[in-house]
């Protein structure tokens, strides 16, 4: 990725200016991340102080100088199943289209096991029938990572692993008659994998929460115990059997009476055990309620609260897909995401959950999709595994959905700032925790990445602490970028960017989170 040489620019406008004005600002004079480190921020040099004989009417000035040069972020895409388990292209086939489409980085979340076990609890991998579906754990994951070195080595752009996972599920019912296979369907997506053994540890590869049909099984038991009580009785073996009915009871108030893990967060933990980054995969879509082989119905609805119920930090997921489907309402101005956001700013939550895009992609043209059309805007330190990685874990991105037609990227995000003690101007990024001034300024700008797409333009919102504060009009063409001058009252505020869904675009940042000092 180039970039352009060190620009020297002084940028005049007013802290006064009303909310809901907006300033276009020419990208040559456009602020932008530039080999930022996680803990640093970009400080610019700043004179708040009115000349000595100015009108009181005349509004101060912000001075910028020494602007740094303008770093876009690297283009990134998830949640893509190749041959290794139920993807239709192998991996030559996907890194070409990547390049094609200007990926910087691309993920290959595989299933690491995608299988359906009826069995007989607490011990259905000993009775039970188990359906396998393609997977890392039939095509091999040493397989897998034997053929994502090589494609590492060959291709120039970045390409790392992870999985996509069923944590666990239960039945209900009866067989053949009203049986329901329960949260199969609820997926977690992990990134970071680096090694087989990342893979074999996670609670979903041996289905360690696989459950079977409770009532099923309690009746197989009774069954199967006073079958054998009965026989042993007729055969006067009653010591036996005595010790054998002692034995069942003593099984059966185990089973009944241990507390039931929860298959999500075992999982989390799991993952979170090996430094992965864990996110829950399409938690809107309502495509999980069904009927399947045999008349089975599965019954995975919208989990979209379990997303956003915190236990532990451990356990608690670190992204969710925020903009797969037309289901998912979590990002909606004041809902679930926007609440947990600032209960976390207000110390309540131990840990943010940041907004992913992941599209859950098979194969080219099914059901509409191309690889691309869930990409992320990510504002690492490098196109590597471990800097993209960083980036994710900081919130240092945003999600997008889009067709075919456009491959739109939101080329600058940024919230310029007065340090309350030292005066200074300086800059945050999504993710960023900062102490701010009551003044502020947004900017944002669009990019198309291929500039054989027709210029577009979308209407985007502000919204801070779950109200939509503003509008901005952003135009693909580069030429233009929006300053959105904002007052913010004392207090913890979150702040974030939304293109909501329009001529089949959307897009969803992820937001400040400052605390205001006078």
């Amino acid at each position: 990725m180039s970039i352009s040489p060190l620009l020297m620019i002084t940028l005049l406008f007013g802290f006064n200016i009303p909310a809901l004005a907006t300033e276009d600002i020419s990208l040559d004079r456009l602020m932008l991340l530039h080999d930022i480190l996680p803990e640093q921020s970009l400080r610019i040099d700043n004179d708040l102080s009115l000349p000595k004989n100015t009108n009181q009417q005349e509004k101060p000035v912000l001075v910028l100088h020494h602007i740094p040069t303008i770093a876009p972020p690297y283009r990134v895409l998830i949640d893509v199943r190749s041959n290794h388990s139920d993807g239709a292209h192998d991996f030559d086939t996907l890194v070409s289209l990547a390049k094609k489409r200007h990926l910087d980085a691309i993920a290959f979340t595989e299933h690491d096991r995608y299988s359906i076990r009826l069995g007989i609890d607490p011990v259905p991998h000993i009775f039970g029938y188990s359906q396998e579906h393609p997977s890392l754990y039939q095509t091999g994951v040493d397989n897998f990572f034997t053929d994502l070195k090589r494609i590492q080595q060959q291709s120039n752009i970045t390409i790392f692993a992870g999985t996509e996972s069923t944590p666990g599920y239960y039945w209900q019912g009866i067989p053949f008659k009203n049986l329901s296979l329960h949260d199969a369907e609820k997926h977690l997506i992990t990134l970071g994998v680096k090694t087989p053994e990342n893979i074999t540890k996670l609670s979903s590869y041996s289905l360690k929460y696989g459950y079977g049909d409770k009532e099923l099984s309690l009746v197989f038991w009774f069954v199967f115990i006073f079958g054998l009580l009965f026989i042993l009785m007729r055969k006067k073996k009653r010591g036996i059997a005595l010790l054998l009915a002692g034995s069942f009871i003593a099984f059966m108030t185990t089973w009944l009476m241990k507390p039931k893990v929860d298959p999500n967060q075992a999982f989390i933990e799991s993952a979170h055990a090996q430094n992965l980054f864990v996110i829950w995969a399409h938690p809107g879509t309502k495509s999980g309620v069904r009927r399947g082989p045999m008349g089975v119905l599965l019954d995975t609805p919208p989990y979209n609260r379990d997303v956003f119920q915190s236990s532990t930090a451990d356990a608690t997921a670190d992204g969710f897909a925020a903009t797969y489907g037309d289901n998912d309402d979590n990002t909606i101005a004041g809902g679930l995401w926007d609440q947990y956001m600032m209960d976390y700013l207000a110390g309540y939550i131990g840990k943010p959950i940041w907004a992913v895009a992941a599209g859950d992609y098979h194969k080219e043209g099914q059901s509409g999709e191309f690889l691309g059309n869930f990409p992320m805007d990510v504002w690492a330190k490098s196109a590597q595994e471990d800097d993209i990685l960083a980036a994710l874990k900081q919130g240092r991105m945003t999600a997008w959905q889009m067709g075919k037609q456009h491959n739109l990227s939101l080329n600058s995000l940024a919230l310029l700032y007065a340090n309350p003690e030292t005066q200074a101007t300086e800059t945050m990024f999504t993710g960023d925790t900062a102490v701010v001034s009551p003044n502020v300024t947004l900017i944002a700008s669009l990019k198309e990445m291929d500039n054989t797409k027709p210029t577009i333009q979308l209407k985007a919102q502000w919204i801070v602490d779950g109200q939509i504060v503003g509008h901005i009009l952003l135009t693909s063409d580069m030429q233009v970028a929006q300053s959105y001058p904002l007052h913010l009252s004392v207090g913890r505020h979150v702040i974030r960017l939304q293109i909501p869904a329009q001529q089949g675009i959307r897009m969803e940042a992820n937001p400040f989170l400052v605390q205001v000092r006078e």
